[in-house]
């Protein structure tokens, strides 16, 4: 009986939805409106075909506004961090407090190697490369005023490891 009474007062509940203002929406959000009027959301658009070109157009953002992605909106400073992974099970962490600080860090044909570089202070640079490593873990400190570290690790074929710096 407790089961009846709850299915029947939510199929009452939802019968009286569009009377009360709520309308469902189709799959794509096309305005928002109420709580959301400060924020710019993206929409998925489907591509308009051109009139004279038969490759499809897709239209640009809204005009004058420049949509940010989240994860960037808080960056500044102009720090880079760059990095390329070709291999397996590889890990990579950069972190940067300050600015104008650079850092790539690229493991080539590598395997299971962990690599994490911490830049704290202004216009730190550090190159780090990786190749037919396998295993290492390797950690870059810089703090402010730090000279640049450039440092290429590889196993060579004779299974000796060079470390050129």
């Amino acid at each position: 009986m407790r089961i009846a009474l709850t299915s029947f007062a939510a199929c009452l509940a939802l019968s009286l939805l569009p009377a009360s203002g709520a309308y469902a929406d189709g799959a794509f959000v096309q305005q928002a409106q109420g709580g959301f009027a400060g924020y710019q959301l993206a929409v998925p658009v489907s591509p308009h075909a051109a009139a004279i070109s038969s490759a499809p157009s897709f239209p640009s953002g809204y005009a004058g506004q420049h949509i940010v992605a989240p994860e960037m909106a808080a960056s500044g400073g102009n720090n880079y961090a760059n990095t390329l992974e070709i291999g397996a099970y590889n890990k990579v962490f950069q972190a940067q407090l300050g600015a104008g600080n650079r850092s790539n860090v690229g493991i080539i044909n590598g395997y299971a190697n962990k690599v994490g570089v911490l830049q704290d202070g202004n216009n730190l640079k550090s190159n780090l490369a990786l190749i037919n490593t396998q295993g290492l873990s390797i950690g870059v400190i810089q703090p402010s005023g730090s000279a640049p570290v450039n440092m290429l690790i590889a196993k060579l074929p004779n299974g000796a490891l060079l470390i050129k710096r």
